[in-house]
């Protein structure tokens, strides 16, 4: 009984010693457990903390919007009617021989400026000097006949029928002479205008008559267009009108014109009637024969807001466009005065300065934040006079 009784004992010490060290473990276990999920506690607690701090949605704010603007400023355009032709010369001429031969030289080439009674070829000449020769010493006879016979009549000699028949072979006499004479001098054929050659249509060795056509001659100094005007535009089209012509050859280049003829008849089958253009082109830019485009100018607004067009917007057959104001972007419908290709009259209420967006509008709404990343100038807009200038302006002005 003894002994069962000290295993008893033994068996006892030992469970507890199990349960204590069981205990213990578990404690750390739990301790361990503990910490970690209080630092995850404190981070979360810290985020929130800085998201309070930073304030609500701050991680999902939109970033502005980059986009490119100009200036809104004063300037001057016009109403004009637009019409498509053909430019072409005053001048043109086609150059034909007066008489028949070999061609024994060509003096000019295509593209080349000549001037009125400059020589272009050259025709074989031996046969009309051999003519003319001949012609001449035919008068010289009959010239030398006319004068007896003259003497003779004077002294009563001769009758009045024989006096009359010398004086008719002298006078054909010359006649024939100057002829040959003529001819001999058409040899040489030259250029009825000034201006440049534009076709040779001649070699050298053809043997060319009357008929033939040499060269085409014209004077690109007086460059015209003839559009056709409907009827109903009548009464805006007037002597002098100004006007300008461009083509797309010349990109950006806008030449001086004004309206020089305009035709009294108006075509009934087409309703149109015919104005001609003189073109101003002192450097010679343009060609006969180029398709351009004319505008004839009706009415012209000055000192007037003028935005680009490449700063509108299309939609629902109505135009807007957007203004920069406080870094914030501000939608308006256009209200339209006169417009060209490049820029369009402006009559809302906005004050000169405004900055108007020309890039990136198309991802914009009514309030949107933006980032002006570049200001753009276009040709046609006036340049920033100085600050000095400016300066000595208003100092003059206060002291006036």
């Amino acid at each position: 009984v003894l002994k069962k009784s000290r295993l008893f004992l033994i068996f006892l010490v030992i469970s507890f010693a199990v349960v204590m060290l069981n205990g213990c473990s578990t404690g750390d276990a739990n301790s361990k457990d503990g910490d970690t999920k209080n630092v995850a506690n404190a981070d979360s607690n810290k985020t929130t903390e800085e998201g309070n701090k930073n304030g609500p949605g701050m991680r999902n704010a939109p970033s502005a919007v980059p986009v490119e603007v100009t200036t809104l400023t004063r300037g001057n355009i016009s109403n004009f009617l637009q019409y498509s032709s053909t430019l072409e010369t005053e001048q043109i001429v086609d150059v034909y021989p007066r008489i028949g031969g070999l061609v024994e030289a060509i003096y000019v080439e295509e593209g080349q400026r000549v001037n009125k009674g400059q020589r272009l070829v050259q025709i074989e000449k031996d046969e009309y000097e051999l003519a003319e020769q001949k012609a001449r010493l035919e008068f010289e006879k009959q010239e030398s006949e006319f004068k007896r016979f003259k003497a003779l009549q004077a002294e009563e000699l001769l009758s009045q029928e024989e006096f009359f028949s010398s004086e008719i072979a002298y006078k054909q006499a010359e006649i024939a002479w100057k002829q040959a004479s003529l001819n001999l001098q058409w040899t040489t054929v030259t250029s009825p205008i000034s201006g440049v050659v534009g076709e040779r249509l001649v070699n050298l060795g053809d043997r060319v008559q009357a008929a033939n056509n040499l060269f085409q001659i014209a004077n690109l100094d007086e460059k015209i267009v003839q559009v056709y005007v409907p009827q109903d535009e009548f009464t805006q089209i007037f002597k002098n009108q100004p006007a300008t012509v461009s083509t797309g050859i010349l990109d950006g280049e806008r030449f001086p014109a004004s309206v020089k003829r305009i035709s009294p008849i108006i075509d009934p089958q087409s309703g149109t009637f015919k104005v001609t253009v003189a073109v101003k082109d002192p450097a010679g830019r343009l060609r006969p024969g180029m398709f351009v485009n004319t505008e004839l100018i009706v009415d012209t607004h000055e000192n007037t807001p003028l935005a680009p067009k490449a700063a509108l917007i299309y939609e629902n057959e109505r135009t807007y466009f957007f203004v920069v104001k406080d870094d914030t972007s501000r939608r308006m419908e256009l209200k339209k005065g006169f417009e060209d290709a490049e820029k369009v009259e402006i009559l809302n209420d906005l004050e000169e300065g405004s900055k108007i967006v020309v890039l990136g509008q198309n991802g914009l709404k009514e309030g949107t934040k933006v980032k002006i990343i570049e200001e753009k100038r276009y040709a046609w807009q006036p340049s920033k006079p100085s600050a000095t200038i400016t300066e000595s302006q208003k100092d003059l002005a206060h002291k006036g």
